[in-house]
């Protein structure tokens, strides 16, 4: 019978690199999950300062400050539409920065981001 001490220590060296590949794409995927979910809450803020406003600039400044300081979200842009009876449409659209992209693969580092909110405008225009 050979000696097998120092075999698990090997077999470990030699499955090391699948796991460091593992926990880079989980790290990626909760990062796009965040960036997702703080669009969304993004533009349902926006949408409610819009719907109590009426103010673009007010709107796309709320989007902004809920963004701020994420490092997951890139180039934000939002827009307000009246689709007539009260009601409006806020888009958002963004870009989700890949974190673990080689640089020969520009094309593929930045995700487009799209959310939408759709409300009605709570101001009385009667008075």
């Amino acid at each position: 019978m050979r000696n097998e001490n120092g075999s698990i220590s090997i077999e470990f060296l030699g499955i090391l690199p699948f796991l460091f590949m593992f926990f880079l794409l989980l790290w990626q995927v909760v990062a796009s999950g965040y960036a997702f979910m703080s669009a969304k809450s993004a533009v349902n803020d926006a949408a409610k300062t819009y719907s109590i406003t009426e103010d673009v600039e007010k709107a796309q400044n709320t989007a902004q400050q809920a963004l701020s300081g994420s490092t997951v979200i890139e180039s934000v842009d939002i827009t307000a539409n009246s689709l007539g009876d009260g009601q409006f449409e806020v888009v958002l659209k963004a870009r989700h920065p890949l974190i673990f992209v080689p640089d020969k693969w520009d094309e593929l580092k930045n995700i487009p981001l799209t959310q939408r909110a759709i409300g009605r405008v709570l101001v009385d225009e009667t008075s």
